[in-house]
């Protein structure tokens, strides 16, 4: 898969007070292109009635999952006023986050700006529409966890010794595969959902890397019964070795 451009999910707003205002031009800059190239194949393919071409898909292998799925929900988010974009695609689009600044925002600072409005695509609603469902049914082909294989109230539970979901938007486009998604969480003070800190210490269970994440980069806690069975060999090899260890470690009692 290509080295695709880290999408930058903050305003430029939020960017200038991080003094990351580099990373959001970057971004910005290849959402444009990102916009550019799906308007222009819509104008290749489309000939009044029907729409050729796999447009999504080589939108895709040229942006990725990240960057192609934001310019569409922002899109989407824009028009959500719009009959002809479904209610499956407005769901989801509600659902992808992108900052805007509030109302209230804009009333007391004036110069509060949304950039996002200048990477609209050109294209027919209908059309836009038609890519968006099509880029959506490959996303789910992806099969990635999300809060429906986490259990109740997750993200409440202190996560130490568990294992935790992370967020798709948390991995890069070469990771966005279920088996990158579980985490086994060590230590750190984001392990408790009352604690000041935010900071979860542990390992990909996949490979064992060990790792830093934010509590914020979880979905919540994995419901065992979609825990994969490569996940219940590996845990349950690491409890067999742990026990025999234990075992091995045990004072020797000596008789008079």
């Amino acid at each position: 898969m290509a080295d695709f451009k880290p999408l930058y999910r903050y305003s430029f707003d939020e960017s200038r007070r991080l003094n990351e205002q580099d990373k959001w031009r970057d971004s910005f800059t290849e959402n444009q292109r990102c916009r550019d190239f799906i308007d222009e194949l819509v104008r290749q393919n489309y000939d009044g009635f029907y729409l050729r071409g796999d447009i999504h898909q080589k939108a895709i292998a040229e942006f990725g999952f990240d960057r192609t799925r934001w310019v569409l929900a922002n899109h989407i988010q824009l028009h959500d006023h719009d009959g002809r974009f479904s209610p499956q695609n407005k769901a989801w689009a509600s659902d992808v986050y992108i900052q805007r600044p509030a109302e209230w925002e804009k009333k007391k600072d004036p110069l509060l700006r949304d950039d996002n409005i200048y990477i609209q695509l050109d294209s027919h609603a209908g059309l836009v529409d038609m890519i968006a469902s099509n880029v959506q049914k490959m996303y789910l082909d992806l099969n990635l966890y999300d809060h429906r294989h986490s259990i109740p109230g997750g993200d409440r539970e202190d996560y130490k010794g568990k294992i935790l979901i992370v967020r798709e938007s948390w991995l890069g486009e070469n990771y966005k595969s279920p088996e990158n998604q579980l985490f086994r969480a060590d230590s750190g003070f984001g392990c408790s959902p009352t604690a000041s800190g935010r900071a979860v210490f542990g390992q990909f269970l996949i490979d064992g890397e060990k790792a830093r994440l934010d509590r914020g980069d979880f979905v919540g806690v994995l419901d065992e019964q979609h825990l994969p069975e490569w996940a219940k060999e590996k845990l349950q090899k690491e409890q067999t070795a742990s026990d025999a260890q234990d075992e091995g470690s045990q004072p020797v009692m000596r008789t008079p």
